[in-house]
């Protein structure tokens, strides 16, 4: 796992879409290269969360699911992607 980690979102029990809506909302609020860890075990935030940074000037640095938890591990990027 990343050795630091700026802003963490502990999102479990919440439906979807409020997970990606929050994690939306945080990345929205990090520097560049910082790094989010969001937990979640809400079953369409895997594919939500994958739109959302696909959609984002973000990286997505590990995906890990466990006992029904996922956790993203998110670095936000110093430069806009192109459009």
């Amino acid at each position: 796992m990343h050795n630091h980690i700026d802003l963490q979102l502990d999102l479990t029990g919440l439906e979807s879409p409020l997970p990606m809506l929050q994690t939306k909302d945080a990345l929205d609020r990090l520097l560049p290269g910082q790094v989010l860890l969001v937990k979640t075990t809400a079953v369409g935030s895997e594919q939500n969360i994958r739109n959302l940074i696909n959609n984002h000037p973000v990286k997505l640095l590990s995906l890990n699911k466990d006992n029904g938890v996922f956790q993203f591990l998110i670095e936000k990027d110093g430069v806009l992607a192109s459009q």
